[in-house]
């Protein structure tokens, strides 16, 4: 069995088991924030839960989409800062290390298949560097929009690449099928400072609109 092979198999079986307890948590979660007498910051509780597994339900769903037409689906207008801000907000919660951000304004993109492969590709990376950082170290995410390419950087302080946690790789073989897809680039490189590991997603920013953001990606 090659290894390509192995991995769709593998991704059947994920998807399989994924969805019926992602229904489970979505007629859990409505039924609390049905509550006449649930607290006011308990429903803001809720309501970032129930946007957490929609995210994984789009995510899971566009998997199964581009595997059955085979490619991703039609261009979608894509507010890049949003997707950033989303997958911030997500880390935030769940890891105990320093996240910085940086940069100026990436606007909106025309995508391949929409938000949800662009969510994906970040997510990847993203998760990829926190786990090389551990809950003790940083990851920056530098944004930069140039007259013809959006550039994400994600950069951590961990030990660098091949000497992290074994389970980096898939990720980022994802990712990189992913964003050949949606007609942009994955490339890694080595920090200044030789510690750590760069990852950068590059987005065609040609047929980009003007930014719809009143408040752009700024350093936390």
């Amino acid at each position: 069995m090659d290894v390509e092979h192995g991995i769709e198999e593998a991704l059947d079986a994920v998807l399989h088991e994924i969805r019926q307890p992602l229904a489970a948590v979505f007629a859990l979660a409505e039924a609390v924030r049905g509550r006449p007498d649930l607290p006011a910051d308990v429903r803001r509780t809720v309501d970032e839960l129930i946007r957490e597994a929609e995210d994984v339900s789009a995510a899971a769903g566009s998997v199964v989409e581009m595997r059955s037409r085979r490619g991703l689906a039609p261009t979608a207008t894509v507010d890049v800062d949003e997707v950033v801000r989303s997958v911030f907000d997500s880390y935030r919660r769940t890891w105990r290390g320093t996240l910085r951000s940086r940069g100026n304004s990436a606007g909106s993109l025309e995508i391949a298949g929409g938000r949800t492969p662009l969510r994906r590709c970040l997510v990847n990376v993203v998760d990829n560097a926190v786990r090389a950082a551990g809950p003790k170290g940083t990851v920056t995410v530098a944004v930069h929009r140039g007259s013809d390419v959006v550039r994400i950087s994600v950069e951590d302080d961990g030990p660098g690449f091949g000497r992290g946690p074994t389970a980096n790789g898939l990720g980022l073989l994802v990712t990189r099928r992913l964003l050949d897809e949606m007609g942009g680039q994955l490339v890694t490189s080595l920090p200044s400072n030789a510690r750590g590991a760069v990852v950068t997603l590059f987005l065609s920013a040609r047929m980009a609109g003007p930014s719809q953001l009143v408040e752009p990606v700024r350093a936390v």
